[in-house]
């Protein structure tokens, strides 16, 4: 399991091989040259959900010191996803980055879902447990992340998201034989993968659902009830007390992950654009302005 300061998002495994320039910055986060639209971008690791920052100590100061180091990079754009908030003393808060966040950025504020565990699931989804067991669907932990990589790749196409087929698989095979990682497989009762997950432990205690999909069937909703449900138990087994279901700007799904009792936990995005790319982005890409 990783430490902190070993963020799986920080590590070479991640950073040479998500397709872009990764590197790490000031010691506690992960960056990646590249480009949006041609033009060059300073942007949170292709594929990561956040840049995996970690700061120790006087928290506050440390956000204001690497808040004001990141508003110093030369690149033209700049789009920083920072992980989920946390209202804790030692974790950095709504209102660290409100306060301390330089006026060059805009900060856009979205939302992960986030599940204590154990818990005890809703009456719903342990009614879906129990309908994927009658049904004969099996889940188990597995070495292989083929089918992660399938199946989340058919998911992204099918939503018709930005998606570089190749550079996925090559993350995912270096990203699968690290102890910071494991997947789950839900197979149906001829042996057929149904479902599937891969999952990031991203701190000590928090577990991350990064990549997953399924296949579109009557018993595709159960089978990713299920798969996520042994998820969360090979997560707490490893030590976490917390379980990220990534988030979501589809409403659909972030209903889905809601109804496992999860809450909902503010993530900020840092975002600076230079004055004279405003114009240009405002038409190309309005989310940035």
């Amino acid at each position: 399991m990783p430490t902190p300061l070993q963020s799986p998002f920080l590590s070479d495994s991640w950073l040479k091989n998500c397709g872009a320039k990764g590197f790490v910055f000031m010691d506690v986060c992960a960056l990646a040259n590249s480009s949006l639209k041609g033009i060059t971008a300073t942007i949170t690791p292709p594929w990561a959900l956040d840049c995996g920052l970690t700061l120790y100590n006087d928290v506050e100061k440390s956000y204001e010191s690497f808040a004001l180091g990141l508003s110093k990079l030369k690149s033209p754009i700049i789009v920083v996803d920072l992980p989920p908030v946390s209202e804790n003393l030692m974790g950095v808060s709504s209102a660290i980055v409100k306060q301390n966040t330089p006026y060059c950025f805009r900060v856009q504020w979205r939302h992960t879902r986030i599940l204590d565990i154990p818990s005890k699931l809703p009456s719903n989804r342990r009614k879906q447990l129990n309908k994927a067991e009658q049904e004969g669907i099996n889940c188990e932990v597995v070495e292989s992340w083929g089918n992660v990589y399938e199946l989340h790749d058919i998911s992204r196409n099918r939503k018709g998201l930005a998606n570089d087929s190749s550079q996925l698989k090559t993350l995912l095979n270096a990203v699968s034989s690290k102890d910071y990682s494991f997947a789950v497989e839900a197979k149906d009762s001829e042996g057929n993968c149904i479902a599937s997950g891969g999952f990031i432990m991203v701190s000590n205690n928090r577990c991350l659902y990064a990549f997953g999909g399924q296949k579109r069937g009557p018993n595709s909703a159960i089978a990713s009830v299920a798969m996520l449900g042994l998820a969360m138990k090979e997560a707490q087994d490893q030590g976490a007390t917390e379980f990220d279901f990534g988030g979501s700007e589809d409403p659909g799904v972030d209903r889905f992950y809601k109804e496992f009792g999860a809450r909902s936990v503010p993530k900020a995005r840092l975002v600076k654009v230079a004055w004279w790319l405003k114009p240009v982005l405002r038409l190309v890409r309005p989310d940035l302005c």
